[in-house]
């Protein structure tokens, strides 16, 4: 998930990320900076969606026939 920079900070990868800046990692992983006000979710950004059942056939392409 994407999230926008709001306070400068020391990430994970030992790389200083700077207000204004959009990272990249994982919910869990940034959930205290999230907290503290560090990070904020990207405008725009949603999480993704996992199908209810990945058993579930595909619809058809009617169009294309």
């Amino acid at each position: 998930m994407k999230y926008d920079v709001l306070r400068e900070h020391l990430g994970n990868d030992q790389r200083f990320h700077r207000p204004g800046e959009v990272r990249d990692a994982d919910p869990s992983t940034v959930a205290h900076l999230v907290r503290a006000g560090v990070l904020a979710a990207a405008k725009g950004a949603k999480a993704q969606e996992k199908p209810a059942n990945k058993a579930a056939p595909k619809p058809q392409n009617t169009a294309a026939e």
